[in-house]
This record gives structure tokens, sequence and C-alpha cells, in this order.
């Protein structure tokens, strides 16, 4: 399914081009790991605040956190004008390179994305905010990390869905639908008094990395983001880009 050394030279290729990337992906998860930390900051995770500050908690976190394996190179920002990965798609097909290079190149940088924009948002987030909790021990706090990432990859397994099998009016339709239930999940979680990011972090110091949220929302972040690939692999390539 992967070919990681002819997809390396597409990586590259994609670096090169694309390097402005790493500008906005920095601007962008910079503000967002402050923003978290400042609400950490603001309100620990065991004091009773107002909902409005656990909802946008609760918001920001469900929402960064499949961003964080999202590249923000000039072609995602050119899906709403234009549908960019449909034409990547033909311009890939058009070269005598495997679909397995395409793939590999793909996961490549997915993971270097998720690397990067992760160290990003959860240093800045920790230097703010989590390290005024007295509770927050280092194993505490890299299972809470990890228990986002690995949600965060349930969604990401969908994006790279759509990325390859749909065209981009589709694609934004699900996007909005995913940023819908977000909402919808947040208010949920304000009405019935969750917290959901509070919880997520209570957990998380309390069981350390052997935490069985951390444990579930790898695997099923893991699982979900082969069978993608999975499919992708399997019909992309006959898939009608006219």
């Amino acid at each position: 399914m992967f070919d990681f050394k002819k997809g390396w030279l597409i990586t590259k290729r994609e670096l090169s081009l694309n390097w402005t990337m790493f500008i906005w992906s920095t601007i962008f998860m910079l503000y967002m790991g402050a923003v978290i930390g400042f609400l950490y900051f603001t309100q620990g995770y065991v004091q009773e605040e107002s909902r409005l500050t656990h909802t946008l908690l609760d918001f920001i976190l469900l929402l960064i956190a499949p961003l964080l394996g999202i590249d923000y190179s000039r072609r995602a920002f050119r899906l709403w004008q234009e549908d960019s990965y449909r034409k990547q798609m033909q311009y890939y097909r058009a070269l005598p390179i495997p679909f397995a290079a395409v793939l590999g190149s793909r996961l490549q940088i997915l993971l270097m994305s998720l690397i990067y924009n992760s160290i990003l948002v959860f240093t800045l987030t920790y230097a703010i905010g989590i390290r005024t909790i007295p509770e927050v021990t280092f194993s505490g706090y890299l299972a809470f990390v990890l228990t986002t990432i690995g949600f965060g990859l349930l969604l990401t397994a969908l994006y790279i869905y759509w990325e390859y099998m749909v065209n981009y009016k589709r694609y934004v339709f699900w996007s909005s639908i995913s940023t819908i239930l977000i909402v919808a999940i947040t208010i949920t979680s304000m009405n019935l008094g969750w917290n959901i990011a509070n919880r997520m972090l209570a957990l998380s110091i309390r069981d350390g990395l052997a935490s069985p949220l951390m444990w579930i929302g790898l695997v099923a972040g893991i699982a979900a983001l082969t069978l993608s690939f999975t499919i992708v692999s399997r019909k992309a390539k006959t898939r009608d880009l006219l």
C-alpha cells in the first residue's frame, strides 16, 4: 500500500514548493496553543468556573485535534476556490509513478505535520496554563496529549478519504458537517456539565500512560487511518477525475 522510498521523492518536492506551509502552521498552532493554555491558566481543571470557559475549552480542543495532521499548503487554502486535490490527483496519475508512492508521501507529510504541530500546540499549552496545575505530571500530560492526538486521528482519517475520493464541493460539505458535529458535542457537554477537556486531563493525570482512554483513542485513531488509506489505495486509482 505504501512505497516510502519513492514517496520521499514526492515529499521533498512538496516541501520545496510549499515550504510556506510551516509559516502558516506555526502562526496558527502557536495561537491555538496560547488560547488553550490561557483557558487552563484562568480556570484550572479542578475548579468550577463559568460554562462559557469550559465550552470554549472543549470546542477549541475538539477543533484543533484533527487539524494537527493537516499541512497548511497553498493547495489546502485553494480548495475553497478550486478542486485542488483533484488536480493534484490528475497530475500524479499522468506521471510514471506508482500510486503507492503517492500514498507513502501523503503519510510522510501527515506524520511530519502531526509531530510539528503537536509540539507547537502542546508545548505552549503547557508553558502558559497546564504547568500551573499542581497535580500535573509529565506522564499525565503526555497521556493527555496522546489522547487528544488519538481521537484527532479519527477525523483525520475522514479527511484523507475525502481528499482522494470526493470532489471539493463534497469535501467542503462534509468538513462543514464535522465542524457542526463538534459544535453540537460542545453544546451537549455544556448542558450536561461534562467538561470534556477537563475530564480528559483529570483521567490522564490519574492514570498516566496506563490511561485506558489514551489507548482507546490511539488504537481507534490508528485503525481508522489504516482503514482510510486501505480504501483509498483500492479505489482512488480507478476514480474518474474528469
